[in-house]
């Protein structure tokens, strides 16, 4: 019998290296693939292909370097402009994920004959009487299913992640003992597109946007109480370049670009017990006519939240928190779990109303 036929995503990190020699050792027949996504990187530039096609090259399975330049600028870097734009805080890593990876290297994978795609993803996935489910990686400190909240349930039947089961010591261990040199490779962070971390330069330079357009700073009731240097410049729960007021810090509360306007106020007033959904997925069936109890994460590396998830008929949600949340972020993802399961999520819109 034929070996079953797999895609492995190599990023050139060690996580999805190791990835490729488990699913190896599991009896994949294997193809390693790069996706190339952007000029100057902090993740598949071209260090990472030599590192990634050296893998592939002492695992001894064949290597294709896909160009998906011009998806992702209009998929995820557009996309990240726009919603700066619109006053949002864009989270570029999970639309990636929701727009791009999944979706394409699958059907590259059919075009090859391959029925299953592994990456090195801390996740992990498990059979259930209903289905597939998407849960937690193993390693809490690396887990990273808050960025796949998007993907096509259907899908998940088609996924591997090896790692998922693992801790980074582990991950490293068995690249060690493999000899691969990406064995004490450095993990990338942050926005990949964006090298040094500044997105403010990136906006300026990449989109040509005026990060100076001065405008009214205004306090919650709306009185001006002074002026800013540009939406642009600034973010929900900043507290940077804000000033005081009667000696007490101000922070952002809202960003309004078509009137120009910051809101700010004190550090209670970030505090919502709630947050509206748009654009929302689900991995598993949940009534509309029911409150689920669920613990939510506001960002990748917040602590999980428990609350109430309604869902509204139009696709959107809402979530009312057992405690306030600190800056609810627009822009942002509100990934939902019941425990260690992943039931999926949604684009925050507002914290005060859809």
């Amino acid at each position: 019998m034929a070996a079953p036929k797999a895609l492995v995503a190599l990023s050139g990190g060690v996580d999805s290296a190791v990835a490729a020699i488990l699913m190896q050792e599991q009896g994949y027949d294997l193809i390693g693939v790069t996706m190339r996504l952007w000029p100057k990187s902090r993740c598949c530039d071209e260090k990472d292909i030599e590192d990634a096609a050296e893998v592939c090259a002492r695992l001894k399975i064949p290597y294709q370097i896909l160009d998906y330049r011009e998806a992702f600028r209009q998929q995820v870097v557009d996309v990240f402009v726009a919603e700066y734009q619109a006053g949002r805080t864009p989270n570029p890593c999970a639309r990636c994920n929701q727009f791009l990876k999944f979706d394409a290297l699958l059907e590259e994978g059919k075009k090859l004959g391959a029925t299953i795609l592994g990456t090195g993803h801390y996740a992990r996935l498990q059979e259930t009487p209903s289905g597939m489910s998407l849960l937690r990686g193993e390693d809490a400190a690396k887990d990273q299913s808050y960025f796949l909240f998007a993907l096509n349930a259907g899908l998940l039947p088609q996924l591997c992640f090896p790692v998922g089961e693992m801790n980074k010591d582990a991950v490293r261990a068995i690249a060690r003992r493999h000899g691969l040199p990406v064995a004490a490779k450095q993990d990338s962070q942050d926005i990949c597109f964006v090298p040094d971390g500044d997105y403010r330069r990136f906006l300026a330079d990449y989109a040509g946007l005026d990060m100076e357009q001065e405008g009214e700073m205004v306090d919650s009731s709306g009185q001006v109480i002074g002026h800013h240097s540009g939406t642009l410049n600034f973010t929900v729960g900043q507290r940077k370049g804000l000033g005081g007021g009667n000696g007490q810090p101000r922070y952002v509360l809202a960003l309004d670009p078509v009137r120009n306007q910051v809101r700010v106020g004190s550090e209670n007033e970030l505090y919502q017990p709630q947050a509206y959904l748009q654009d929302c997925n689900w991995l598993t069936p949940l009534s509309a006519s029911d409150e689920h109890p669920v613990t939510v994460k506001l960002r990748y590396r917040s602590r999980p939240e428990p609350g109430l998830l309604l869902l509204k008929e139009d696709g959107r949600a809402e979530i009312r928190f057992h405690e306030a949340q600190r800056a609810i972020t627009p822009g942002q993802a509100a990934v939902c779990y019941q425990g260690e399961r992943l039931i999926g999520g949604g684009w925050i819109s507002s914290a005060h109303g859809v």
